[in-house]
């Protein structure tokens, strides 16, 4: 809602409609379909598109997700659309537990109502949300706060994967003790890049006037996170980094390539 008073404030100031000043407006203001729940949809698609490499199951995939706001809950039901069992879930109010998967309908609702997950039928046991980072699962989506994988407690942790769904959610030294376990992070310069994607695509739409099909921004979506997803991975195993070390390189190659295409001149006059 914000955002679209943001809008009407710009578009006052200059005395003409400019929606694409800012993005993350609702849809009846400029804004784009699909972008609710893009942060978790991207991640989802670039966890499904390297199962194979990652070493997951292509079935009974167990995911544990830590932060049930927006990002997690989204990311829930897009892995329970495949078949997954969400084996752990947590929130401010603590956390609950099942290893042969949880009551997510029951876990919605709760959040719904504007209780916490430890209040719902849920179907498992109540843990506390440090207990959840050790939880035995494939998949440890960390979807809330930053820092919470750290020196502490990264040792514990026990998926094959870690999503990276919120911002910078584990800490330096807590990367390092995971890939030395063998942990696969999917960084989230990558994995929850879908949010800022689908607000490029509200842009885009905003610039042209004319807004695209929800098929049609999930289909571009799933495009980009793929090919940056392949294009990652290849330059990990290139030069034998993890996947964050592999993106960053990626990431800056690209501003390299960008300055250089300016000319070098500038560099040799006074």
């Amino acid at each position: 809602m914000i955002m679209g008073w943001m809008a009407d404030e710009y578009a006052s100031i200059q005395g003409q409609a400019a929606p694409a000043v800012i993005t993350g407006k609702p849809i009846a203001l400029g804004g784009s379909v699909g972008r609710e729940d893009a942060t978790a949809r991207g991640g989802f698609y670039l966890t499904c598109h390297l199962t194979e490499r990652l070493g997951l199951p292509t079935e009974g995939l167990r995911v544990a997700v830590q932060g049930f706001g927006n990002a997690g809950q989204h990311a829930a039901r897009l892995f329970r659309s495949i078949g997954a069992k969400i084996v752990a879930v947590s929130d401010s109010g603590g956390a609950v537990h099942a290893a042969s998967g949880l009551d997510l309908d029951a876990l919605l609702a709760a959040k719904a109502a504007g209780q916490s997950v430890v209040q719902a039928e849920h179907g498992g046991k109540v843990i506390s949300p440090d207990e959840l980072i050790a939880v035995e699962c494939d998949v440890l989506a960390p979807s809330a706060m930053e820092d919470m994988i750290h020196d502490g407690n990264a040792a514990s942790v026990q998926a094959k994967v870690v999503l990276e769904l919120a911002n910078g959610p584990i800490m330096p030294e807590g990367d390092r003790i995971l890939a030395e376990k063998g942990v696969i992070v999917l960084p989230d310069i990558l994995a929850n890049a879908g949010g800022v994607t689908v607000s490029y695509f509200e842009w885009v739409q905003n610039r042209q006037g004319y807004y695209w099909t929800l098929d049609e921004v999930q289909s571009r979506l799933k495009t980009i996170i793929e090919t940056e997803g392949d294009a990652v991975w290849s330059i990990a195993e290139d030069k034998k980094v993890t996947l964050r070390t592999a993106a960053y390189i990626h990431a800056l190659g690209r501003l390299a390539g960008a300055i250089e295409a300016h000319g070098t001149q500038q560099f040799f006059t006074s």
